[in-house]
């Protein structure tokens, strides 16, 4: 049995975890699963599946906003364009265009969202 059940209840579903009150107490001091670090990628864009990158549309420390095209990978001959997820300034690019790509591989970080509001402040 693990605890975790999909409950109901006046028309929200909701997934929950049951546990004992040890359980929880020990949880705290446990590593982050893999969906709880997905949420802290936001500063990351990855390539969508394995393939070969073809292009950057953009370059370090430049300003982009959400849905600008950013790179192509190109995988079983078709070229998909990779768009921004979000408004922020390019920090930098990690892969050689050129390059073959893994599914999930780093292809461009943003710079932090904190850092650079504060520099607009100051």
């Amino acid at each position: 049995v693990t605890g975790e059940y999909h409950i109901q209840v006046h028309g929200a579903n909701m997934d929950v975890l049951l546990q004992s009150p040890r359980e929880y107490e020990l949880s705290a001091h446990m590593h982050p699963s893999d969906a709880d670090s997905a949420e802290n990628n936001t500063n990351m864009v990855l390539s969508p599946m394995p393939g070969t990158l073809v292009s950057y549309a953009v370059s370090p420390e430049e300003q982009v906003v959400e849905g600008q095209e950013l790179c192509v990978v190109e995988a079983m001959k078709m070229q998909n364009i990779i768009r921004s997820p979000r408004k922020g300034t390019i920090k930098s690019l990690t892969v050689d265009v050129g390059s073959s790509l893994l599914a999930d591989q780093l292809l461009l970080e943003f710079e932090d969202e904190s850092s650079s509001s504060s520099e607009d402040e100051a």
